[in-house]
């Protein structure tokens, strides 16, 4: 006879903070969630707060290698810069693209924050 209580199934760490991350999104983010989810940006599936170890994109889509970052406050920090900037390193190197917004951008115009992310979704399909 089986057991009839399920096991808890071991997750990775990445997948778990992505998965806290995706919980917490900011309103920045959330508003650009609403662009490309299910397909709504040029038909491009994206996914949020996608694990590429050891790090985690805000917005993925695997099949372009586009990553699309939304950049609040502690981005603007000297020590935030630099971190960004070894991390965009990182994921060039693994041959992804990175797309940086700024929140306040999110904010001021949500239409040309699409037409950027178009833009760079049309010169990776061409």
């Amino acid at each position: 006879m089986k057991d009839s209580s399920r096991r808890k199934r071991c997750v990775r760490p990445e997948i778990e903070f992505a998965r806290d991350q995706r919980a917490r999104m900011n309103e920045f983010a959330d508003d650009v969630w609403q662009m490309l989810r299910s397909r709504r940006c040029r038909g491009q599936k994206f996914r949020r707060e996608h694990p590429i170890p050891p790090y985690t994109a805000d917005f993925c889509c695997v099949a372009l290698k586009l990553i699309v970052e939304v950049d609040g406050d502690g981005h603007l920090t000297e020590q935030g810069r630099r971190h960004d900037l070894r991390r965009d390193e990182f994921l060039r190197e693994l041959g992804y693209k990175v797309l940086r917004i700024a929140g306040y951008e999110v904010l001021r115009d949500p239409a040309a924050v699409r037409c950027k992310i178009e833009s760079v979704i049309d010169e990776l399909t061409a």
